[in-house]
């Protein structure tokens, strides 16, 4: 008798062990890798709704020229902004980025620089001997402070951080004389046939 009681609780502290050997502990997640929000981060990250409006719903007038596509709230958003900026050195655009955003940006065109004789310049790579005339770019939380769009135009920025505000800038010794007017070959001919400036950012 006392044999059989011995063997029955041997049995069964064997298949308590082998249950508890495989049963997922309490609060555990499951296996496989974790899933990503919009934003890309993972189980444990801020999830944040990057379908959204980048430009206020109603944006105020001004000189600046923005494509419809800087309108839509469905990535990816594709927004050109047409004759930006170049009588100050720096200027916030009401255009956000987002934390997950992945951007390019392309750019081109020309600028008036002011002056006596062919004075327009290319935007992105002005063809200058005094190292001016650059147009400048801020992407918050991807790229430094007001870079040249030269060394931008082409790759591919993740943001990260809060994201923030767009910021395009121009390089100048006088900013009085600029602009969009006039329009001419460019010193040295370098905006032959050119449109005026743009910068073309995609969010994705």
């Amino acid at each position: 008798m006392r044999k059989s009681i011995m063997t029955v609780v041997a049995a069964a502290v064997l298949a308590t062990g082998a249950a508890m050997a495989t049963a997922p502990a309490a609060g555990a997640a499951p296996a496989g890798p974790a899933r990503a929000d919009a934003a890309g981060t993972g189980r444990h990250g801020q999830s944040v709704d990057r379908d959204v409006r980048r430009i206020p719903a109603a944006l105020k007038a001004a000189d600046v020229i923005y494509s419809p596509g800087c309108s839509s709230t469905t990535l990816p958003i594709d927004c050109t902004i047409t004759e930006p900026v170049v009588t100050q050195h720096e200027t916030t655009y009401p255009f956000s980025f987002l934390p997950g955003d992945h951007v390019t940006v392309n750019a081109g065109g020309c600028v008036q620089t002011g002056g006596h004789g062919l004075t327009w310049k290319r935007y992105v790579d002005p063809a200058s001997d005094n190292d001016l005339y650059h147009g400048l770019i801020t992407i918050p939380g991807a790229t430094g402070d007001l870079v040249r769009l030269v060394n931008v135009v082409g790759r591919q920025y993740v943001v990260g951080g809060r994201g923030g505000s767009l910021k395009l800038g121009y390089e100048d010794d006088g900013y009085s004389d600029n602009g969009y007017t006039a329009h001419d070959n460019g010193t040295g001919n370098q905006c032959l046939n050119s449109v005026n400036a743009f910068v073309r950012i995609v969010v994705s």
